[in-house]
């Protein structure tokens, strides 16, 4: 661009003559320091031009997960299936037992609780087998609990007239708890006799084919009962026994012997009352034991509600969330003292349920659904179709072609029976997974192979 103005300039002075020399030579000069002072700046521009091909870095990425639409589909070949057991059932539409979910406390049943009493003055020691138990225990019928030396005058080693009175009505405590006793143990070997000959003539007539193998079970389940019973008052017995030799010792021999207190029942050592070394009255209060094998549950329901309850049906333990599950433990309805409360404005029912494996325990908050009168039509599948997430989301797989599943969303309003009612459910007739729901399941999301 700077030679083509030179040309230009000396154009325009050959054209003029030599006048211009002097002012095109300005000019020149001029327009020379011009673009030497423009050529650097336009140099500097370009590396940034040349910049804008590369991208800046974004500070984060965001990525798009899959929809659960797009990961909800399985498609097996025939081999896999066989090999996953899957079994189907269709979804119908039922008359099942209308049932709602209500708020219960389990707590022990009357006469459930012993408390173990004084029965006499005297002081408290660990028993010979070891330490006092501490609360909280699991004791077996007849366990050593604690001594009990009987408490002598200071300036005697022998019972005041006093403490003789007090001996001999603790004797006779003791003889009429031995007599009951004695009969316990009578009445138990003759219902174990009764319930072995039950048991016999059940098993001839399965093998005759004239009764039923469930007979056999419950004549099974009485000999048990029986045989339980008879060793429980043959435990109280052989107590009873030996607190009343010890007294005899103590009135034959003029000292003051100590007495081994023992568990009256097998149960959980819920307090004790006294402490090693601690001196005692007669009928002090010891200790306590619970037998929580078997709890109630006070089920409170508002007033308005009770004429629509079926109140001699079985109740269903639940969560408080109201999901059973698969193995429902059933409490039964029991005749209880009749308690309410003004200030709810609701009246309490009773059930029993057992807990030999001490799942539950008393003063537990748990969900009772219970059984109400009338039917009502619902979606109804098998229960061991059911799938719950880790979020407690419900699934069912459907069968949506050849070898081919997906998983769809469920609403569970309550179970029965192994059945479970649904509130939100695929259409009638389709087919559920039953078997093999849980390794579809973990064949979807990478689980299992």
């Amino acid at each position: 661009m700077v030679s083509n103005m030179n040309r230009w300039m000396d154009a325009k002075l050959g054209t003029n003559g030599v006048g211009y020399a002097s002012s095109i030579a300005i000019s020149r000069f001029t327009l020379t320091m011009a673009f030497a002072v423009l050529l650097p700046l336009a140099a500097g521009c370009t590396p940034h031009a040349a910049s804008s091909d590369h991208k800046p870095t974004a500070p984060a990425k965001v990525e798009k997960l899959p929809q659960e639409t797009e990961i909800a589909r399985i498609t097996l070949t025939e081999q896999a299936e066989q090999r996953l057991g899957i079994t189907l059932a269709e979804v119908t539409r039922e008359n099942v037992q209308q049932r709602r979910t209500f708020g219960g406390e389990l707590m022990i049943p009357v006469g459930k609780s012993t408390i173990v009493s004084a029965p006499l003055a005297g002081t408290i020691a660990a028993p010979e087998s070891g330490e006092i138990p501490l609360p909280g225990q699991t004791l077996k019928a007849a366990a050593p609990v604690m001594s009990l030396a009987p408490l002598l005058s200071p300036e005697r080693y022998v019972p005041t007239p006093a403490e003789r009175v007090q001996m001999a009505n603790a004797r006779a405590t003791l003889m009429s708890a031995l007599t009951i006793a004695h009969g316990d143990v009578q009445r138990g070997e003759a219902e174990l006799t009764a319930a072995h000959i039950t048991l016999d003539r059940a098993k001839r007539l399965l093998e005759d084919r004239a009764g039923s193998a469930r007979a056999v079970d419950d004549a099974q389940a009485m000999r048990d009962v029986a045989e339980a019973n008879l060793n429980a008052a043959s435990e109280r017995e052989k107590q009873f026994t030996q607190l009343l030799a010890s007294i005899d010792e103590t009135g034959a021999n003029g000292t003051a012997a100590p007495l081994l207190m023992t568990s009256p029942q097998a149960g959980v050592m819920r307090n004790v009352l006294v402490t090693r070394g601690q001196t005692v009255t007669a009928g002090a209060a010891l200790f306590e034991v619970v037998d929580v094998t078997s709890l109630w549950i006070r089920v409170p329901i508002y007033v308005d509600l009770l004429s629509q309850i079926e109140l001699e049906a079985d109740a269903i333990v639940v969560g408080l969330d109201g999901r059973a599950s698969l193995t429902p433990r059933r409490a039964t309805p029991v005749a209880a003292p009749p308690t309410a409360d003004p200030l709810s404005t609701t009246a309490d029912l009773y059930f029993a349920i057992d807990t030999p494996d001490g799942g539950l325990r008393p003063g537990q908050r748990v969900g009772v659904d219970l059984a109400l009168k009338g039917e009502e039509e619902g979606f109804v599948v098998p229960a061991k179709s059911i799938l719950y997430d880790i979020y407690g989301g419900t699934w069912v797989y459907v069968k949506s072609g050849d070898h081919a599943f997906e998983r769809s969303r469920v609403l569970i309003r309550y179970a029965v029976d192994q059945r479970v009612v649904l509130g939100e459910s695929p259409p009638v007739g389709t087919q559920v997974v039953v078997d093999g729901a849980a390794e579809l399941y973990g064949t979807e999301f990478g689980a299992g192979k």
